[in-house]
Parts: structure tokens; C-alpha cells; sequence
């Protein structure tokens, strides 16, 4: 036990005047008699008593020392030690990253496991205690305010879900911090294995060095062992039209040694697969080889039963190695021109009579459709085309347009402006429900694209000759753009193989979007000009979007996958050591010593009163 305001204890002096006034103060029973006579001799002695006598035995005098001694204690603000981690207002961090999922508790993860004891914590709060939630994840969240409800607490740890995201414990401490800075009696308690704590040691201090006050911070430790191996790393390359390489960096966390099997799949197709053997705290680097036609998404999975599962895979997407191969129809020195200066192209012409085009990412064509094209369903680019059944029909013609809308989300349309572009004549055409409009002038659609059963479109609705369009710098840009759309060969491929926990830019048509986790739970995304931001990508594993370029996401941290829990965390106020689950913690107990002081007073009085009445 300690006291708060130990000065407090002055008071007790006040015990002196107390037994002063009992050593000054005879008390006598007064009686009624008819003659003083006999008394004459007891007189005498009264008159010659002195101011003072020997303190006798009282029961009154002991109930007002023993009240006066347990309001100054009360006034002195004693501290009990109690087998609570919770005491006055508590922020409750809970960390929920993806070392948090490691299997290693007894029934469930750590994070189950942290969540149980937040409970425990919120089960034993005094009647004016308080607490808040906070959930420390590549973002943090407040999952509750400071209150003393002890359900919406409860509510509150329940919404904290298991992430496969690495974090930052720093900015969770920084939060809390500064909720428990505007209380009385405030503490914080982090429930981690301090994965996410090992680097913000820097950042954690700064913090501290512009902190004007320090809040107490205890960390509970979760956590049992360390018996994980993951793919901490991976990227590829490839060389222009020759064979390409992946690199993955492959690490073994336990104390043990592991033989694994990894599998790499391109497009799910098995390119290859062999048998890795690591010692204890080894890591090793593996390269595998990549043929140059190779392209697509790339999964490297690790067969192996560890805590931790969400960092035995990582994905990629590989651009192929070799040129887009294109078939062209057309006699346009623009266009061949636009396409010979193109290195990413490799332009060829059309042969008449030719059936087969399954060797060729794309057909470029214009005016008369040459037999075959069509039905080879492969992706086309169509400049002002004769009519085709079931794709496009002319119905009138159209004169001196500008073109006034264009739908900026569409890969087509990267980095073009159409500006000042005057077209003299155009066709309006009925087109294929899924052939949508990405340029118009006014309401007359210009230029389209869409995708269907697999096969891509796009279809320019005016004669080149008849626009100034092959003038402008956008021309050769327009070429190249529908031509690495229509190849499936998206520029934006490295910004759609991130780390989970990380936004991703999406572009789409229309106010919405809906993006399918891995998980298969769907979000919509809400989309302004062209963009959103998806940032739910908490789970490891290929999110599909609607409409749109899948995207996949790699734990990728060796901090995280390096499941060791930690002895101590870096705070504001320092190092602060972990204690396995539980703790001692102090509560002010004056209330209940100022109520016993009260109650001794109560019975004082009560007393004197029944000696007196």
C-alpha cells in the first residue's frame, strides 16, 4: 500500500488538542443534596485540584482518535493493490495484426486470447471506473469511447477481427496517449506478443520527448512460442523477349528445423515446385525461372502446418517478356507509323485467307472487316468499320463534332485530354449492350470498349481521315493504350500486387464499385470522378473487383511473421516489460476509509448520547 498525498498525514496531529481537552476537562456526575455539610472535605479537595489529571480510560476518546486517524487516511489517499488490470479510466489496446492469428494459445489465437482477458478486465470494474477500446491495425480504430457500460465494451472487443496486416503499436499508444492525458487516474493497458512494437522503438521515443506528461503504461504479454516459417519477400523481373526470373526470400522462425514444399502457379497453372529445407532461424533465397510467355497473376504457396498461415502465400502479377503481337488491316501511315514506334509492339500485316490469329494478342482493322476476324474472338480494335451482326450497326451520319465527355476511369483513356480534336463527320451506330461509350460528343458516343465472354473491344466510330485526330499527340498514346488494354497487358500491373494493409487506387465506370475479399464478403466502394480508394485489403489472398483488374495482397513482413513474443514494448515512457497475463493492480480506497470514519463518529456520538440521556 502507498498514499497519493502523503502530507495528509499532518493532520493527525488534531489527535493532540483531542486528549488535551480529556486531561483539562474533569468530567463528574452532578447530585442533588439537601446539605453541603458533610460534603465540606470534598470541597476542599476540588478547590485545591490542579488545571490538569492523569488521562484516564475512555471509550469516546477512542472513537473520536480512531475517526479522526481514518479521515486523515482517507484524506491521504491510500492505493490498495488489487488482482485487477482495470482501476479508474483504463484504454484497453488490443492488438490485432497478423501476428495476432498465430495458432499457438491453448483453443484459439492470440488475439482470442487477448480479447479474453480484455473482457476479464472489463468484468472487474469498480462501480466508477471507466474504459476505452482501442484496436492497434495497420489503422487504428477507437472501438469505444471512455464508459463505464460494461456491454458496450463488451460489444466493443467483439468487433475487434483478426487482420493479416502488419502494424505499428506506436500509433495506437500515441491515441491512447492522448485519451488518457484528458483523465484523472488514467492508465493504459496493451495486450500484444509486441510483433508490431520491435520497430517504433524511434518513433515511440520521439513521442516521448514531446510528451508534457506520462501516462502509465503496462503490457500484457500473449504469446507461447515461435513455430512459424514465411515468405518474407518476392519480386520478379524479365529482359525483353528472353526468360524472365522470380525471387522469393523464404525465412524458418522456429526453433527447429523445417523441410517445406513450394509451389509456384502462374494463371493457377504449375510452373514449379521442389522441396525447401531450412535450419532454426534460417533464411534462404530461392529463384525460379520464368519462360518469357509467362504473364498473369503468379502465386507462390508454402505447404507447411505452422501457427501462422496468412504468410505462407504471396502473390505478383508478371507482365510478359515478350512484345504484343498485332495483326493490322489497314493502310493508314498514321497508324502503322504510330504502331512502329511503339517497342512494347510488335505490329504485323494481315494476310488475306488467314483463319488462324491465336498466335496474336489483338487485330487491328479498319474500314472493310477482312473474313475471319470476327469469328476468331480474339481482341479487336476497330477504326470506323463496316457494320458487323450482333456488334455494331451504322444508322446516320453526323457532323462537326468536338468530342465533350470521356470517362476518365477507363485504361483506354490514360492520359489523354481529347483537346481542341474536330471531327468533321461521324457514324452513329447501334452497338452490343457491353460495348460501353468512353468518349462522346454531347450525346453522340465516338469511341467504345467492352469485354465479353473473354474477348475485348474497342471501337473508334469515325474516320481517321475525316478528324485531326492522327495530328495530335494523343494519337500514338490512344494506339497504345487500347492496344496494352485490349492484350491484357495493364501498365498498372505493380499496383495491384501490394501488402495487405495497404490502399489500392480503383477506376471504374459509375458511382460504385464492389470489391469481393478473399473471404467473399463484398465492399462497395464509392467512386468520384473516375476513382476510389479500396483500404480493406486486411486479408492475404486475390480480391476480385467487378468490372475490373483483380488485386492481390502478401503479408510480406518478417516482423510479423516472426511470431517470437516479446519481453518489453518501446513506449513514450520507455521500455515497459511484459508480464505474462496478469497483474497487481492499485485502486484508492479513501471512500470506503472515509465511510468507516464517518461510521465511528456515528457511533461516538450514539454513545455519548446514551451516557448522558
Amino acid at each position: 500500500m502507498r498514499l497519493l498525498s502523503s502530507s495528509a498525514l499532518w493532520w493527525l496531529s488534531l489527535g493532540a488538542i483531542i486528549i488535551f481537552f480529556y486531561l483539562l476537562k474533569l468530567r463528574r456526575k452532578r447530585h442533588l443534596v439537601p446539605s453541603v455539610l458533610l460534603w465540606k472535605r470534598a470541597l476542599e479537595e476540588l478547590e485545591a485540584n490542579a488545571p490538569f489529571r492523569k488521562l484516564r480510560r475512555s471509550l469516546l476518546l477512542l472513537l473520536q482518535l480512531f475517526a479522526l486517524a481514518a479521515i486523515v487516511f482517507a484524506l491521504a489517499r491510500p492505493l490498495v493493490s488489487t488482482s485487477s488490470l482495470a482501476a479508474g479510466s483504463t484504454i484497453i489496446v488490443i492488438d490485432s495484426t497478423a501476428s495476432m492469428g498465430a495458432r499457438d494459445e491453448a483453443g484459439g489465437s492470440r488475439l482470442d486470447r487477448a480479447k479474453g482477458i480484455a473482457r476479464e478486465m472489463i468484468d472487474t470494474l469498480g462501480g466508477d471506473d471507466r474504459a476505452a477500446v482501442v484496436e492497434a491495425a495497420s489503422a487504428v480504430a477507437v472501438r469505444s469511447p471512455l464508459t463505464s457500460d460494461r456491454a458496450s465494451l463488451r460489444n466493443a472487443i467483439d468487433e475487434v477481427r483478426e487482420t493479416e496486416a502488419a502494424g505499428d503499436l506506436a500509433d495506437s499508444l500515441r491515441l491512447a496517449e492522448q485519451i488518457a492525458r484528458s483523465e484523472r487516474a488514467s492508465g493504459i493497458v496493451v495486450i500484444s506478443d509486441g510483433a508490431g512494437a520491435s520497430s517504433s522503438a524511434s518513433s515511440s521515443a520521439a513521442a516521448g520527448s514531446a510528451s508534457t506528461s506520462l501516462v502509465p503504461i503496462r503490457y500484457v504479454r500473449v504469446g507461447r512460442r515461435s513455430d512459424n516459417v514465411a515468405i518474407v519477400a518476392m519480386n520478379s523481373r524479365f529482359v525483353r523477349e528472353a526468360a524472365g526470373e522470380l525471387f522469393a526470400s523464404i525465412a524458418n522462425f522456429s526453433d527447429h528445423p523445417r523441410t517445406i514444399t513450394a509451389e509456384l502457379r502462374v494463371e493457377g497453372q504449375l510452373v514449379d515446385a521442389r522441396t525447401v529445407s531450412l535450419e532454426a532461424n534460417q533464411r534462404t533465397a530461392q529463384v525460379f525461372d520464368l519462360a518469357p510467355e509467362l504473364a498473369g497473376l503468379a502465386e507462390l504457396k508454402l505447404s507447411v502446418d505452422d501457427d501462422l498461415a496468412a504468410d505462407n502465400v504471396a502473390y505478383t502479377f508478371l507482365s510478359s517478356a515478350r512484345r504484343a503481337r498485332v495483326v493490322v488491316a489497314s493502310q493508314n501511315p498514321f497508324l502503322l507509323q504510330a504502331l512502329a514506334a511503339n517497342s512494347e509492339i510488335e505490329p504485323r500485316r494481315l494476310i488475306e485467307g488467314r483463319g488462324d490469329y491465336s498466335d496474336f494478342d489483338c487485330l487491328i482493322t479498319e474500314g472493310a472487316i477482312p473474313a475471319g476476324v470476327i469469328e476468331s474472338n480474339r481482341p479487336l480494335l476497330a477504326i470506323n468499320p463496316q457494320d458487323a451482326a450482333g456488334l455494331w450497326q451504322a444508322t446516320e451520319e453526323r457532323a462537326n463534332l468536338q468530342i465533350t465527355s470521356v470517362e476518365r476511369s477507363h485504361p483506354v483513356n490514360e492520359y489523354l485530354s481529347y483537346a481542341d480534336l474536330h471531327i468533321e463527320t461521324a457514324t452513329a451506330r447501334n452497338v452490343a449492350p457491353w460495348l460501353k461509350p468512353i468518349a462522346s460528343a454531347a450525346s453522340d458516343p465516338l469511341i467504345w470498349a467492352g469485354e465479353n465472354s473473354g474477348r475485348r473491344a474497342v471501337l473508334i466510330g469515325f474516320d481517321l481521315s475525316k478528324s485531326d485526330l492522327p495530328l495530335k499527340v494523343e494519337f500514338p498514346i490512344l494506339i497504345a493504350n487500347a492496344v496494352t488494354w485490349l492484350a491484357s497487358r495493364e501498365s498498372s500491373t505493380d499496383e495491384r500486387a501490394l501488402r495487405t494493409g495497404q490502399p489500392v487506387k480503383l477506376r471504374a465506370a459509375g458511382t460504385a464499385v464492389r470489391v469481393t475479399d478473399p473471404a467473399g464478403e463484398s465492399t462497395d466502394v464509392a467512386m468520384k470522378d473516375g476513382e476510389g480508394v479500396f483500404a480493406g485489403t486486411t486479408k492475404a489472398g486475390v480480391y476480385t473487383v467487378k468490372d475490373g483488374a483483380p488485386i492481390a495482397a502478401s503479408l510480406l513482413s518478417a516482423a510479423e511473421s516472426d511470431t517470437t513474443p516479446r519481453d518489453s514494448i518501446m513506449t513514450s515512457a520507455g521500455e515497459v516489460g511484459g508480464k505474462g497475463e496478469t497483474f497487481q493492480s492499485e485502486r484508492e480506497a479513501w471512500r470506503w476509509i472515509a465511510l468507516l470514519g464517518l461510521a465511528v463518529l456515528s457511533l461516538e456520538w450514539w454513545v455519548y448520547h446514551r451516557r448522558t440521556g
